[in-house]
């Protein structure tokens, strides 16, 4: 249906009467003003302030065509083509995971830790769009961050990142951690931290639209028959690789802390630490080599 007028207060009301058939009220509402704020620079105040603001016909397409792709549950991320993570904007896109506030989270959990340090050699493992190492980078500056991952389409994500965000001492590899001979430096780094796949391909069912049909399903899912995979072969590979007192931090599907922390005391890890995150939930699991 074709909006009737190129107001944008008007606009706003429209379109968030489109949108109420997936999202409330309020969400419905927030998502149009924020499609409006990041596409033309006017927020809320400046409606306020000068409420006649009207759209021209090609920035009433660019908003029509948005409204259309969260009606089909596209994430306002990936129609955006960038999100905040750790008070930086990253680029995103379908090839790489919509970063989370539980990975904000794990951030500030190994940064406490590099903190304590001076300069620091970090690996990230399943980096995608780079935000972890990119974001440790930034907070650490004499540091030398590596991120890898199996994707180069993710790794090309992530190298555009750091160079938008000129964050020069990090650097991105190809790795697939299952299939290759480890390319982690030995006695190396002060940190090795990872948010691998540990969605089960049996929790498929549970998961929402906007994630499943959209978010790349190489960086999500695990078999049911080894969920564990990851994480076993990240811990074998950190062996050798960490320095004596680094640290190993994951973030983890709620259910596997347990059979986490005992596949790194089983590889000598001590120290070994189930997390929970702001809603209570198991979410990370650290260790000290």
């Amino acid at each position: 249906m074709k909006a009737p007028t190129n107001k944008i207060t008007d606009l706003i009301r429209f379109y968030s009467n489109e949108l109420k058939a997936g999202y409330s009220d309020r969400e419905a509402r927030g998502l149009v003003e924020q499609l409006i704020d990041s596409f033309f620079g006017i927020d809320k105040l400046k409606l306020i302030k000068t409420p006649e603001l009207r759209l021209n016909e090609s920035e009433m397409l660019r908003l029509h065509f948005a409204v259309k792709e969260l009606s089909c549950n596209k994430p306002l991320q990936y129609i955006l083509t960038q999100t905040e993570f750790d008070g930086l904007m990253f680029d995103v896109n379908e090839n790489v995971l919509i970063p989370r506030p539980e990975t904000e989270e794990l951030l500030s959990l190994v940064s406490n830790f590099l903190s304590k340090k001076a300069k620091v050699a970090v690996a990230d493992i399943g980096t995608g769009s780079g935000c972890i190492a990119i974001s440790l980078a930034n907070r650490f500056p004499d540091s030398n961050v590596e991120g890898f991952d199996i994707s180069i389409a993710a790794l090309t994500v992530a190298n555009q990142n750091a160079i938008k965000l000129k964050v020069s001492n990090v650097s991105f590899f190809e790795m697939d951690i299952l299939h290759q001979e480890n390319s982690l430096k030995e006695n190396y780094y002060d940190l090795i931290v990872s948010n691998p796949p540990y969605v089960t391909i049996s929790d498929k069912a549970e998961m929402k639209p906007n994630v499943l049909d959209y978010e790349p399903e190489l960086a999500l899912f695990v078999t049911d028959e080894d969920p564990l995979i990851f994480y076993r072969t990240i811990i074998l590979k950190a062996v050798p690789s960490l320095k004596n007192g680094g640290l190993l931090a994951f973030e983890i599907n709620e259910r596997f802390g347990l059979g986490v922390c005992c596949l790194m005391e089983s590889a000598g890890f001590t120290d070994c630490k189930i997390i929970e995150d702001l809603n209570k939930k198991d979410r990370f699991v650290t260790g000290l080599k």
